[in-house]
Formats: C-alpha cells, sequence, structure tokens
C-alpha cells in the first residue's frame, strides 16, 4: 500500500520530507509482491498524491537489500514519464548503498514536478524477472515535496 501525500494538517507552502520503506523484505512498509520476480513489466505506486499543486521536489533511494543479481530493471516515474525521477541506469538493484542517492538533475523531473492533479509515483520493474534474491529486497526512499504551489500566477483575475 502507498503512501498518501500531503498528509492530514500539513500546511500550504513548507517543504515536507516523507520517509517509508518499499520492498519483499517483512520490513517494507510497502510490500511488493511475487510480480517482481515474473518475467513481465509490473508497476507498483509508492506514493499516492491525493490533491492537486503538490510539487515534487525530488525522491532519493537506498537499496539497503538488493532486488537482483543480474536481470529486471528498476525505474520510478508516472504515468507521464515512467522514469522521471530514476532511471534504470541511476536505480541499480543490483548493489546496496550505506547512503541515501539523490536524484538526479538530469532525468526528467531533476528539477521537480507539479501535480496539477492527483496521480501516482510508481516502480516500474521492466520486462526481465528480477532474480530470486529479491524475495528479501528492501529500499529506503525520502520524498521531498511542498503543497498548495498554485499554478495561476494572477490569483486576483
Amino acid at each position: 500500500m502507498a503512501i498518501n501525500i500531503p498528509g492530514v494538517g500539513e500546511r500550504l507552502g513548507r517543504e515536507y520530507v516523507r520517509a517509508f520503506t518499499f520492498g519483499n523484505s517483512s520490513d517494507a512498509e510497502i510490500a511488493l509482491d511475487t510480480g517482481l520476480l515474473a518475467t513481465g513489466a509490473t508497476t507498483y505506486a509508492l506514493v499516492n498524491i491525493n490533491e492537486p499543486n503538490v510539487f515534487i521536489k525530488g525522491i532519493d533511494v537506498q537499496i539497503v537489500a538488493k532486488f537482483t543479481t543480474s536481470t529486471g530493471t528498476f525505474v520510478i516515474g508516472d504515468g507521464t514519464d515512467t522514469d522521471g525521477f530514476w532511471t534504470d541506469t541511476l536505480f541499480n538493484g543490483a548493489a546496496t548503498g550505506a547512503v541515501f542517492g539523490n536524484m538526479a538533475t538530469s532525468v526528467g523531473y531533476g528539477a521537480g514536478k507539479l501535480y496539477t492533479s492527483t496521480d501516482t509515483i510508481d516502480l516500474v520493474k521492466d520486462n526481465a524477472a528480477a532474480s530470486t534474491i529479491s524475495t528479501a529486497s528492501l529500499a529506503k526512499a525520502r520524498v521531498h515535496y511542498i503543497r498548495g504551489c498554485d499554478t495561476n500566477l494572477q490569483a486576483n483575475t
């Protein structure tokens, strides 16, 4: 089950950071299913953006336990750009990291993205099957966002 942003009671115009974990590990807050091990593309919602005008400033990821040994590629994005936040070359599911990796400025949403309607941010596994090591996979993520970012620069008209 994906996390919901913004949270109840969060004020407009302030930056918030929500941290969560995802993977097949029993420790994951967002549990992935066995579709991760199957051949074929699989999409998992990580974040539900539950109101319009939420600016996603960036997403940081740390791979704690490997998602794969060699096959299966992973990206993070949305329905418009499936790898807008993390491309398959940046999300290395075959390696672990001691620290959070920052989103690259070269990705589609490198400068952030304003969601003017509700949407989801998804993890997508590409067509190759991930290896059995992914049954214990675990990643930590942080999403940086601001609520109430309007696109109307002439609010009085």
